[in-house]
């Protein structure tokens, strides 16, 4: 039996480092070969040099992709700059990888394409499924447009999932990487109110859910990555406190984030409770549907 190659962009990143090692055979593309292969966890079978004129063999055979491009929304001010790379990473990058794909002699199976919760905007109190409509806003707008360069395949055939990604949780990177070191000195503390809703996932479950949408011939669209349990920004907060044994009591107005983050910070305060209702639908099995299973397995005791 031949094995399942899987061509992976942003491979080498935070989410590739779990996802990378559980895959059968992978080619990652990447803009620094030889730094990717000399990063830990880059076990990636094949390497590929990224670039805006990407060109992919048309004899490769890969029956799956999985597309996890795009610039970190959280790293510095969102200038014009900063906003144009936001968008460029994300559309222009997905266009050039599906101009390649389709001029492959055997098209793949299945593309699993990365996208964001940030697409529903600040839907407040409501309980937001796969059906909500997009938000009129920039991040709805790079989603929405980003969504649409993936399914330019489902119109050859593709099956195509759009996994819409909450805040990632997880050992190594992601939001924790940065939120934990402030909680273990005690400095850590609600955003604003605390109210609002975080949609979160562990990173085991979100490459868990990629695997799941690769094997799962019922799956496509949209997909909510969200565990099943969102909660308040701070019970949140409280449950990281715990895990950490300190306490937290010193809140961030939000007249102070917008100074020091600008249009950034808006995003941290929009509501969002998102559940994951097609992956509930079709049977997918959490490993963490709690925010206290996840801080468990995240934080050392």
């Amino acid at each position: 039996m031949s094995e399942h190659t899987t061509l992976v962009t942003g491979g080498t990143g935070f989410v590739g480092g779990y996802l990378v090692p559980k895959l059968d055979r992978t080619i990652l593309t990447t803009r620094d070969v030889e730094r990717a292969k000399k990063k830990a966890g880059a076990d990636g079978d094949e390497f590929l040099e990224w670039s805006d004129d990407l060109k992919i063999d048309p004899t490769t055979k890969i029956e799956s992709v999985v597309n996890l491009m795009g610039e970190s929304i959280a790293e510095g001010r969102w200038t014009d700059e900063k906003k144009k790379r936001i968008r460029s990473s994300r559309i222009d990058s997905t266009r050039t990888l599906v101009d390649q794909i389709l001029k492959l002699e055997q098209r793949p199976k299945v593309m699993v394409s990365a996208s964001a919760v940030g697409i529903y905007g600040d839907p407040g109190e409501v309980i937001v499924d796969e059906t909500y409509p997009p938000a009129d806003n920039f991040l709805g707008d790079v989603c929405v447009d980003w969504e649409n360069e993936a399914l330019r395949l489902a119109e050859h055939g593709v099956r195509v999932v759009l996994i819409r990604i909450g805040i990632v949780l997880g050992r190594g990177g992601g939001a924790m990487e940065k939120m934990l070191p402030l909680f273990k000195m005690g400095l850590g503390g609600r955003l604003g109110s605390g109210k609002q809703w975080v949609p979160w996932i562990h990173v085991d479950d979100l490459a868990g859910m990629i695997l799941w949408a690769i094997e799962n011939d019922s799956v496509s669209g949209p997909v909510n990555a969200s565990a099943p349990n969102p909660v308040r920004n701070s019970e949140m907060t409280q449950a990281i406190a715990k895990a950490v044994g300190r306490f937290a009591i010193l809140p961030a107005p939000k007249f102070a984030l917008r100074i020091a983050l600008g249009e950034f910070a808006n995003s941290l305060f929009s509501s969002q409770r998102v559940v994951p209702g097609v992956a509930n639908e079709k049977g997918y099995s959490f490993q963490h549907s709690t925010i206290e299973s996840a801080l468990d397995e995240i934080v050392d005791k």
